[in-house]
């Protein structure tokens, strides 16, 4: 039983790893395309995100307890593999797989494109993905106590994203994007809050001034099941620890139309890439 639990995990170990970085198009299915973006972050360059390589690790811990329990048993299977069949096809079995992700992991992370200067400088590409969907109401309070609801997401375009005020990875860089973004495209900033046991509604004004947002920004909050309903809604994982109060979540925007409906869901996006996706959201919105 350890050996086919062994290479069981192999096999479902090289799937997660295809699943996390094997190449894919604009054209690729949205269902493809969602899961790589909520499981691992994916970024422009194909990579996951800093929660998207914790995730993609995953597995490692069940190999280490299969070892632990059923170690004696794998052990015995392998040593009565090895008296019964050759060597080398042995070696093959055992590590053939294991080898091969591994190698693919390396090769697909090497060749992937660095950030440098093009990420700063760089356009959103031509046929990156839009949607249009209707955008969740989360029930939802902002920091004058004024329950959200779907007016209020009517008649300019929204940057829409997902943060918390002790957060020292994520968030400072891209509150600062969104906050430059919204001055210079005029543009409105909602953020949901992570972390609704620490940003209580009473909390909520200052992070406005604590993320230097422009005036008209909301924050939303709300009770624990609320904000958990809410990013529920908006298929928003995280992993939160229970030690340190440390959220791992990916740095997601959402681009909202005049309409109150999502046309694009940007990861760790640059300002260019902000600015781009509001011109063109508002390009087709003032369209007759």
């Amino acid at each position: 039983m350890a050996l086919w639990l062994y290479l069981f995990w192999c096999l479902t170990s090289a799937a997660w790893v295809w699943l996390a970085l094997s190449p894919v198009g604009q054209q690729a299915p949205e269902w493809l395309l969602r899961t790589r973006e909520l499981c691992f972050g994916t970024l422009e360059n194909g990579l996951p995100d800093v929660h998207g390589w914790i995730t993609l690790a995953a597995p490692l811990p069940m190999l280490l307890a299969l070892f632990s329990l059923m170690g004696q048993d794998f052990k015995s299977q392998v040593g009565r593999l090895w008296r019964s069949w050759p060597g080398p096809l042995v070696v093959l079995l055992l590590l053939g797989l294991p080898s091969a992700t591994m190698t693919y992991l390396g090769w697909r992370y090497v060749e992937a494109p660095r950030f440098g200067d093009d990420r700063v400088t760089g356009s959103l590409p031509a046929n990156y993905p839009q949607v249009d969907e209707l955008c969740p109401i989360p029930a939802l309070q902002d920091q004058f106590g004024q329950t959200l609801t779907g007016k209020q997401l009517l008649g300019s375009v929204t940057l829409l994203t997902f943060a918390y005020s002790h957060c020292q990875t994520v968030c400072p860089s891209l509150m600062e994007n969104l906050a430059v973004v919204a001055k210079t495209a005029d543009c409105r900033v909602m953020v949901v809050t992570l972390d609704p046991r620490r940003d209580t509604c009473g909390s909520l004004g200052g992070l406005a001034h604590l993320w230097s947002l422009p005036a008209g920004s909301r924050i939303l909050g709300g009770e624990v099941e609320q904000v958990e309903a809410a990013l529920a809604a908006f298929s928003m994982t995280i992993e939160r620890n229970l030690q340190t109060g440390e959220i791992l979540h990916p740095a997601l925007v959402l681009v909202l139309d005049t309409r109150g409906h999502i046309r694009y869901r940007l990861n760790s996006p640059s300002q260019v890439w902000l600015q781009d996706a509001v011109a063109r959201v508002r390009a087709v919105d003032d369209t007759p």
